[in-house]
């Protein structure tokens, strides 16, 4: 809970700094005058309260830390440790509320900025599992696949298969059909590799501040800023120096080199850190109260964590991530947790849109061929229900997907299979064409 505890989360964004006045502006007409003894008494409690936190026992911090800010309002640390001490019971919301007002009183404080976007995310995380517990719960319990599909397929059962037998039986012939979610190669786990460091570092940009330091001078100017080329000037170095695509610890490694090289120190040591962040940025629009361009702290950060800083609206259903990069659209639903790891990356533009119906397309040997509305976890068989089911003859389902880049993959099935159980019902998505053969 101290101030100098590392924070977990590997990706935050900056508050939006109209939203942190606003914050500051209401808070200034409730503030009162506090005397010296009360503030004197807020600080005693205040490091009380961290003692407590330290310590492992949440509920008496949060106690004394609602005293401090109590007697003294203005106090920006107590309000900070209220909010770290409610994030470590769980209660996020209650956090918001106080780091938010940590930031308000402290601009300045990037601890407080990022507590509160990792916050933001947990609420969250949080309220789209309650959402999601309530929609199964309120969900019909399935029939059996085997009894769905045999009424729908109208396929007799197997004379071997009685209704004694269990269903959820492991069968003993491995199925020939490919999953549908295939093992990744090791080009994919690669990749997957790569994405995963870009959450973990920062490559400067144009208009970035760097903090730099050498052999901790502070007689020096250390506020310097990376050109609209990505060179970075500073008096030490001859010539200025490509900084733009580097880590911080790329620059001071080129830095102590370039010392090095031009004889003007013998071990310099060059500490460089990130001051002010601008060059990646990010557009949030449509069903969010805090839309606008965002600025990154990593070179990516998981989707979920964009909306939550973003606060999306109820009626926000899915979200569309536009990569400007590669001009490729991702078509995201928020209840799908999964999904929402999809990395941001700098340039990248996030609309949340409402709740569409979509629909699947049925044809064939069915009795009521055509378009079909598309629920959430709908299978082959279920579509196949909707379409009044097959024909007495049917034997074969073929199910055409788009691929994402205009090209229609066509997967087949075995309806005799499915209604055995040898293969799973296959999962139907929106757009998916779906052709009963005979």
């Amino acid at each position: 809970m101290s101030k100098s505890l590392a924070l977990s989360a590997i990706l935050l964004l900056c508050i939006s700094g109209a939203g942190l006045a606003q914050n500051a502006a209401n808070y200034a007409d409730t503030v009162r005058t506090v005397s010296p003894e009360a503030k004197a008494e807020a600080k005693r409690l205040y490091k009380e309260g961290v003692k407590y936190g330290l310590a492992g026992l949440y509920p008496q911090a949060i106690a004394i830390l609602q005293r401090a800010v109590q007697l003294d309002p203005e106090n920006a640390n107590a309000h900070f440790a209220l909010g770290h001490a409610y994030f470590d019971v769980k209660q996020y919301r209650e956090a918001i509320e106080s780091l938010k007002m940590a930031v308000a009183l402290d601009p300045k404080d990037v601890e407080a900025r990022d507590r509160l976007g990792l916050a933001r995310a947990m609420l969250w995380e949080q309220d789209n599992a309650k959402l999601n517990a309530q929609r199964q719960k309120a969900q019909p319990k399935p029939q059996p696949v085997a009894e769905q599909v045999s009424i729908s397929v109208k396929v007799p059962p197997a004379p071997e298969r009685t209704p004694d037998k269990a269903p959820e039986k492991a069968p003993e012939k491995v199925p020939e059909k490919v999953p549908e979610t295939p093992l990744k190669t090791p080009d994919e786990v690669n990749a997957a590799a790569k994405d995963l460091a870009l959450t973990k570092i920062y490559r400067v940009g144009p208009n970035d501040v760097l903090d730099i330091r050498i052999n901790d001078n502070a007689s020096q100017s250390t506020l310097f800023t990376i050109t609209a080329s990505g060179l970075l000037e500073h008096p030490m170095l001859a010539e200025p120096m490509t900084a733009g695509g580097l880590t911080t610890d790329e620059i001071s490694s080129r830095m102590e080199s370039e010392l090095k090289r031009r004889a003007l120190m013998d071990h310099p040591k060059v500490s460089v850190g990130v001051r002010d962040y601008a060059s990646h940025t990010i557009l949030v629009s449509g069903l969010v109260k805090d839309s606008g361009t965002k600025i990154l702290r990593r070179e990516a950060i998981p989707l979920y964590v964009v909306v939550a800083d973003a606060q999306p609206l109820p009626e926000a259903a899915r979200v569309t991530v536009l990569r400007n990069e590669s001009n490729q659209t991702f078509d995201v639903e928020l209840a799908e947790s999964s999904e929402m790891n999809l990395l941001v990356r700098p340039g990248d533009v996030i609309t949340l849109h409402p709740s569409v119906t979509q629909f699947v397309y049925i044809g064939g040997a069915v009795a009521q061929p055509g378009e079909k509305t598309y629920r959430r976890g709908l299978t082959l068989t279920q579509a196949l229900i909707s379409a009044g089911g097959v024909t007495s003859k049917a034997k074969e389902a073929s199910i055409g997907r788009d691929d994402g880049k205009g090209f229609l993959v066509v997967t087949k099935y075995k309806l005799k299979e499915i209604e055995s159980g040898k293969v799973q019902d296959p999962a139907v998505k929106p757009g998916d064409r779906i052709t009963i053969k005979e």
